[in-house]
């Protein structure tokens, strides 16, 4: 499970340069070639120099696009992972959340690579998703979820910003908007 997103942070405070359409719509942007299209909610912006695109997997980071928004401050992050990735999650709920809570598990999720330094606190299914609530020394509580589209694992998270805090249910809230805008993004995609 190398593509749990773990140490691509203290990137984000105020985007200069970020990636959304007019009109305040959600910010979307390709990804592997066009095989599947990364969307973001509105009011925040994709950074393209933070982003990362091989061909194989993709790294999609996001924040608030301005500080004048009304949204909530939050580093938004979509990792991509490559074909058949998905097959992971035919394991269930109940397996993943098992794998979550090892010791390998909680390395793979925290920031610093290091079982000691993440809690999983929670973890259940919504629309699909598999959401993990984890509480990790780096940045504090935080939300992560785990879709299949087209045979790719999608992971998606929502986490506080580094100059401060996000409550957990605004941060839950951030990461279902996020989960449904990108598969509407993608319902139309071969």
């Amino acid at each position: 499970m190398a593509i749990w997103i773990g140490r691509a942070f203290p990137v984000l405070f105020l985007l200069a340069a970020c990636v959304a359409p007019g009109g305040g719509g959600a910010a979307v942007t390709p990804v592997l070639g066009g095989a599947l299209t990364v969307a973001v909610p509105a009011g925040y912006c994709i950074d393209p120099r933070a982003s990362h695109d091989d061909g194989r997997s993709a790294l999609v980071i996001a924040g608030r696009c301005a500080a004048d928004r009304p949204v909530p401050a939050a580093v938004l992050t979509v990792s991509v992972g490559g074909e058949g990735s998905s097959a992971i999650l035919k394991a269930g709920a109940r397996a993943l959340t098992d794998w979550a809570r090892s010791p390998a598990g909680r390395a793979a999720l925290a920031r610093d690579g290091k079982a000691g330094s993440v809690a999983v606190r929670e973890t259940l299914v919504w629309d699909g998703a598999f959401l993990i609530r984890l509480e990790d020394r780096a940045t504090g509580p935080y939300w992560r979820a785990a879709i299949g589209l087209k045979g790719r694992l999608v992971m998606v998270s929502v986490s506080p910003p580094a100059q401060g805090g996000l409550p957990l249910e605004e941060g839950r809230e951030i990461l279902e908007r996020a989960i449904t805008g990108i598969k509407r993004a993608n319902a139309a995609s071969p």
